[in-house]
């Protein structure tokens, strides 16, 4: 796990009971809930694809993807677009769904004496970093991991 950067801004938005955090600068936009188009034979937390502004972009749903239970409500939930830079300098957006979005917000280190693995998902290789505001835990994602793992895995079902 990496330290986290006290002068970083952090996007900080909810899943389930728990608090998450990306970098500021790979957030595009929010969005309020707008039924997607499905993808048929898509991986189970791939929602679809939605036409943003004449973009075409995929719809994850965080909550599958951790392996918490789907949202009851998506009209209550929120679509953060990202923005990613991949090692070829090419941007690739996708957008998340999220219960709420918090803020923007800046994190401090959490003390090396606290044990945080016991609250980490079952996706915790998608862990950068764990901080806290206040007296909140927020667990920072690694965006560009989590693409790659998701890209990783359509390649294996295709073949």
């Amino acid at each position: 796990m990496e330290k986290i950067n006290p002068d970083a801004l952090y996007f900080t938005f909810r899943l389930e009971e728990g608090t998450f955090a990306i970098p500021v600068t790979d957030v595009k936009e929010v969005l309020n809930y707008e039924p997607c188009t499905k993808v048929p034979k898509s991986l189970s937390y791939m929602s679809g694809v939605m036409n943003i502004r004449g973009s075409i972009i995929t719809i994850i749903d965080f909550r599958l993807l951790f392996g918490f239970r789907p949202s009851k409500n998506l009209e209550k939930t929120r679509i953060i677009v990202t923005d990613l830079q991949t090692e070829t300098k090419e941007n690739i957006s996708f957008g998340i769904i999220a219960d709420d979005v918090e803020g923007v917000v800046q994190l401090k280190n959490v003390p090396s004496n606290v044990n945080t693995y016991g609250t980490l998902s079952e996706r915790k290789e998608f862990i950068k970093a764990v901080g806290s505001n206040g007296d909140n835990f927020v667990l920072v994602l690694d965006i560009k991991h989590i693409y790659d793992s998701i890209e990783k895995e359509i390649e294996e079902k295709k073949n």
